[in-house]
């Protein structure tokens, strides 16, 4: 079975996340032991309102649990975040004292209407040593790193273009709102194999979008765009086009883009017996070398591809009734044609 990719920002040496968990608690490698020894809460912590049930995952600096709020029966997920002394705090309109970043950065991808595609960020508070975040956990749900493993390696073209107009809503709209979230990937997409609907998760290689280049890459090294290795130097909406690109190629050919299929992609011969002409192009649009032969992120998903199906009248009813207004009936989802299946108050973008 295939390993998950770390990001860059990981570190595989977590004792000191477990131990600033409780400081009369002995360092271990396991995280399941560190929540055992949580001091009691008073009745204003958040944890006061929440059972933490099971550990879903963990890296060098935070583990994920689940959880449920004890007033409703709410499944939840709950991070716990190290305080390290390179964690960078900032300032956003609203909140007078300095945020964590990755705080930061959720709250300002979720400033406005609801982005269904993007992770809610329910509340969190500050703790000595590390910080707590309450996060919006559908279920059921699992990662498309685990739901690619369980579908063979390969999705359909038509699955792939469903979660792909998802992602690339998120990945705008993050950009939109001033975030750039610079490790989207497999393992941070959230799936519902029941309403098929896709949310962005963990901003913690994150950072505030600007104009000039980075020069630091925070992510995972499989989705590093090229002219970062070149020249040390990239920029956000390109680098995240970049990735968005890897990520397609992932979930219709089975494993990312090879030095052959780039060398092939930038003369512009790459294709795949069984893909769409417009599927072909979409990976080339996104994976071009050069940042400046790349398709705008915005652009993406006006694409041609993704006209061959309407993705919201596809998705649940859930979904859709929050940019629709009601649930989908079979007339909807049987006119998945875009010239069939309209609403007037929708834009072309997300229709």
């Amino acid at each position: 079975m295939a390993q998950k990719r770390k990001s860059c920002s990981e570190n595989e040496n977590h004792y000191d996340l477990v131990y600033n968990f409780d400081q009369s608690a002995p360092p271990t490698s396991s995280i399941n032991v560190a929540v055992n020894h949580l001091r009691p809460v008073d009745a204003g912590e958040i944890l006061s309102r929440y059972e933490i049930v099971e550990k879903l995952g963990e890296g060098g600096f935070s583990a994920v649990f689940e959880g449920i709020r004890l007033k409703d029966g709410l499944k939840v997920a709950l991070k716990f975040a190290l305080k390290t002394d390179a964690m960078e705090y900032i300032s956003i309109p609203g909140h007078p004292a300095p945020l964590p970043l990755e705080v930061a950065l959720m709250m300002l991808a979720n400033k406005g209407p609801s982005v269904p595609q993007i992770v809610q960020l329910l509340e969190w508070q500050d703790q000595d040593g590390y910080y707590i975040m309450v996060l919006e956990r559908p279920s059921p749900c699992e990662d498309l790193f685990e739901f690619l493993e369980h579908q063979g390696g390969v999705l359909s073209e038509d699955l792939a273009r469903l979660i792909m107009w998802q992602v690339a809503q998120a990945a705008h709209m993050c950009c939109r709102r001033g975030v750039l979230h610079r490790d989207i990937k497999l393992e941070n997409l959230l799936f519902n194999k029941e309403t098929l609907e896709v949310k962005l998760i963990d901003f913690g290689c994150g950072d505030l979008l600007k104009t000039s280049a980075y020069e630091t890459f925070w992510g995972t090294e499989m989705y590093c765009p090229p002219e970062f290795k070149k020249s040390g130097k990239y920029h956000g909406k390109p680098a995240t086009v970049w990735s968005l690109g890897v990520l397609l190629f992932e979930l219709v050919c089975g494993d990312p883009p090879k030095n052959k299929d780039l060398n092939k992609i930038e003369a512009g011969i790459w294709s795949k017996p069984g893909l769409s002409k417009d599927c072909c192009h979409l990976i080339q649009s996104c994976l071009q070398r050069k940042p400046k032969h790349r398709i705008g992120l915005g652009k993406i998903i006006l694409h041609d591809w993704f006209k061959a199906q309407n993705c919201i009248a596809l998705l649940s009813g859930k979904y859709r009734a929050t940019v629709c207004g009601d649930p989908p009936n079979t007339n909807d989802l049987d006119m998945i044609d875009p010239s069939l299946w309209s609403k007037p108050s929708l834009s072309k973008v997300n229709e």
